[in-house]
């Protein structure tokens, strides 16, 4: 058999808000299912279509002083909006399937 309980406003609240902290660890750890940059692709309401130099710089695996360093020397296509920059996805996209290197031999 079934009791019922009531709970109080601030139980339910404190509840509510470990579900969702939750959600948002979860959510933070999911990896999109499939990434074929030769087939083009849907943007979904949360994909950003500019990144900050740090999410920039970790999408292609390079410290923030590097990446600022290709932004100063035009090499990566950037935006200044005031003392924010930004990156346009596609931009960083289509220069790293260039293959550009800044001018150096790969090893």
């Amino acid at each position: 058999m079934m009791r019922n309980r009531l709970y109080t406003e601030e139980q339910v609240h404190q509840v509510v808000d470990e579900v969702l902290r939750m959600l948002d660890s979860t959510a933070a750890l999911q990896e999109p299912e499939h990434l074929d940059n030769s087939i083009p692709q849907q943007s979904s309401p949360g994909t950003k279509m500019t990144l900050s130099v740090r999410e920039a710089a970790e999408l292609i695996g390079i410290s923030r002083p590097t990446m600022y360093q290709l932004i100063r020397e035009n090499q990566i296509p950037s935006i200044h909006a005031g003392k924010k920059i930004v990156i346009a996805r596609q931009a960083l996209l289509d220069w790293l399937s260039k293959g550009e290197n800044n001018g150096k031999k790969a090893c």
